[in-house]
């Protein structure tokens, strides 16, 4: 505690114990408690974020269900140029708690499977999720999900075993206007799998920012322009769900996820979590537990 809170060094923190207590602890010997100390720091931040929850009331469709948000974000450590450790978060909406967080180096990405699934739980995010080996971690947890469809993630087939065209089956709509699918996906065993495809028409402000920020971003990242059925797709927010509710119910839960932005606001302006004196994995982890 007196490493981080004092925004001091390793060297600096052996000093100030053997100044103010009269305590000998060398500067590796400081490391090596900030290593072993981060699962003990870990367990304590997850139950004070716990014990200091706020609830939200909650919408009466829900009824027992826990609505858990996803999402990461990249930093990196002191003296890097490019982004080395991703904050993983997983946050409970209306308990208005922390499920789960985790640090990791970036190259681990952001999938499902590295959280637990409780029985009523409905995660919710974005399309970098959207994977079926994530679907089947969810599901096998007997949890619900509703992920912002990345095009090109894995196909859709009808009852046949017949390739779908999605694009087909949300051109008609006009703004604002949403469709219900009824498809499936298939597994490595070829058995196809039942899911729901949920599509709304955006508006015309919406659709030209959705074009504009395609092209800025394959600019930027000198990445080849975007494919036509890419770009097309993009015009509509297309939801992928294992649920049951009503169009309407869908869309409304999606725009929850502003919330976790607002998580990763507060972590960084009132606790500067980003900004970490630390150039290991490890050490930066029990930093930001701390």
């Amino acid at each position: 505690m007196t490493y981080v809170s004092n925004d001091v060094s390793m060297q600096t923190t052996s000093a100030i114990f053997s100044l103010t207590m009269g305590i000998k602890i060398r500067k590796s010997a400081v490391f090596y408690r900030l290593k072993t100390s981060k699962e003990w720091l870990r367990w304590m931040s997850k139950e004070l974020c716990e014990k200091e929850s706020i609830s939200m009331p909650k919408p009466e469709f829900l009824e027992d269900k826990n609505v858990i948000l996803v999402d990461a974000n990249d930093e990196a450590v002191c003296g890097s140029k490019k982004s080395n450790y991703s904050i993983h978060y997983a946050f409970d909406l209306f308990q208005f708690t922390s499920r789960e967080i985790e640090l990791t180096p970036t190259k681990q990405g952001e999938k499902l499977s590295r959280y637990r699934v409780l029985p009523n739980d409905i995660f919710i995010a974005d399309r970098s999720y959207c994977t079926m080996t994530g679907i089947e971690h969810v599901l096998s947890g007997q949890g619900d999900f509703i992920l912002r469809f990345r095009a090109n993630a894995f196909n859709l087939y009808n009852e046949n075993g017949d390739k779908i065209d999605l694009l087909s089956h949300m051109r008609y709509l006009n703004e604002y206007e949403s469709a219900d699918i009824r498809c499936f996906y298939k597994l490595a065993s070829h058995e196809l799998r039942p899911i729901r495809i949920v599509a709304m028409k955006k508006d015309k402000v919406a659709m030209e920012e959705a074009k504009r920020k395609m092209l800025r971003n394959s600019t930027r990242k000198q990445r080849n322009p975007a494919k036509d059925a890419t770009m097309e797709i993009n015009v509509y927010i297309v939801l992928i769900t294992s649920l049951d509710y009503t169009n309407a119910q869908i869309l409304e839960l999606y725009r929850a996820p502003w919330q976790i932005e607002q998580v990763f606001y507060r972590l960084k302006s009132l606790y500067q979590y980003d900004d970490i004196s630390c150039k290991t994995t490890e050490t930066a982890q029990t930093w930001f537990y701390a």
